[in-house]
């Protein structure tokens, strides 16, 4: 029987961590949807975002976690970074999957190591993670270009094979890097079902939720602020961790100068679990977001019937197009029409928007998919 072969996945944090959203979702996906010929080991935070309490869990030695081992380090201290490193190269993987360019630890400094022969004759999977687009390389500007340019220096834009989730994700790599670099293109994966739950007639004013993380890039500042603006009556749930105390203050201010007629209300992170029975209990979920390489509560939304209003600027607009959902122009003005529209339309009129989410979803989770990532990386010819 031929062994399994072993991937080394860096990712900054691994459920039972939730607080960042999305990506730990996907991350995990990509895990558990491995084939049986990959033997998945995660090197993660032993806390959760924005957390000074360490996760329930073993630290600093391997447990099984849902088909991996899972090594929880104390990322905080270099010691516990170091020990973590040397467990990772410990058990040789043949494929180091790195979830970040940017982050110091969990990519920077692994890469580095690895153009230092640290991990051996293990080849890298670099995802980006929506970091080359041009919202994300306008914050902190200076530093990420003087890193970028070490970067180039060390000749690793063509060393290692590039993860990309979206077409324009694709483009964005292609831009930084020029066109001989190797791509693997491969949506994320999903844990979602492939059906859909039933919608519910919802009566009364319209329930909007908003889920992520409470930042300027995920733009809820955009929506409050058309809100305030909209004249039938909307109820808007706010999930999310609050990981920018002034902002979430500016969020606060917009709240109170909503009209009588528009209330909403701030509920904190949700856990995994949690999320699509939440998504499944409101009618549309509201995302101005500057920016996705994925978005994975869009799929979540969809799945539980929740319709959807977007900004163009994720990879869900031509799925969109099918129904049950709606794509937003990141402006003011966009944004109140789009909402007015929503919350003058008859419940019947939002259910029938529900049921077409979730066709739509179904049509989306029924596509063919090409092989999982890690077979194509490890396929993939280098020059």
């Amino acid at each position: 029987m031929t062994a399994a072969r072993r991937v080394a996945v860096l990712a900054p944090y691994y459920p039972p961590a939730f607080r960042g959203g999305g990506p730990v979702r996907s991350i995990a996906a990509l895990v558990d949807s491995a084939p049986e010929a990959f033997a998945p080991l995660v090197l993660t935070a032993d806390r959760d975002l924005g957390e000074t309490v360490p996760l329930p869990v073993p630290a600093d030695r391997w447990t099984r976690r849902d088909g991996a081992e899972v090594y929880y380090a104390a990322l905080g201290s270099m010691g516990g970074f170091v020990r973590g490193l040397r467990a990772v190269r410990r058990r040789r993987p043949e494929l180091i999957h790195l979830n970040s360019v940017m982050n110091p630890r969990l990519s920077i400094a692994p890469l580095v190591l690895w153009r230092l022969g640290f991990w051996g004759r293990a080849r890298v999977l670099l995802a980006p993670r929506g970091e080359f687009g041009d919202g994300a390389l306008s914050r902190r500007g200076l530093k990420k270009r003087a890193y970028l340019g070490l970067f180039r220096l060390l000749g690793l834009p063509r060393r290692v094979v590039w993860h990309s989730t979206a077409p324009h994700e694709t483009a964005d790599i292609r831009r930084l890097w020029g066109d001989r670099v190797v791509i693997v293109e491969r949506e994320n994966d999903t844990l979602l079902p492939a059906t859909a739950t039933a919608p519910r007639p919802v009566e009364g004013p319209l329930r909007a939720v908003f889920l992520g993380r409470i930042v300027e890039h995920k733009g809820l500042h955009l929506a409050l602020e058309a809100l305030a603006s909209v004249t039938a009556p909307v109820h808007l749930g706010v999930y999310g961790s609050r990981e920018d105390a002034a902002y979430f203050r500016r969020c606060e201010e917009l709240v109170r100068g909503l009209p009588d007629h528009v209330t909403v209300t701030f509920h904190g992170p949700v856990s995994p679990d949690d999320v699509v029975p939440t998504l499944a209990s409101h009618e549309l979920l509201v995302m101005p977001t500057a920016g996705e390489n994925f978005g994975h509560v869009i799929a979540e939304a969809l799945s539980a019937s929740c319709a959807v209003a977007v900004t163009p600027h994720t990879p869900w607009t031509d799925v969109l197009s099918e129904g049950g959902g709606v794509v937003v122009e990141r402006a003011v003005a966009p944004w109140t029409q789009a909402l007015q529209a929503q919350a003058a339309a008859t419940p019947q009129e939002r259910l029938a928007s529900r049921r077409a989410a979730g066709e739509t979803y179904e049509r989306w989770r029924a596509r063919p998919r090409p092989p999982h990532v890690w077979t194509s990386a490890l396929a993939a010819e280098l020059p």
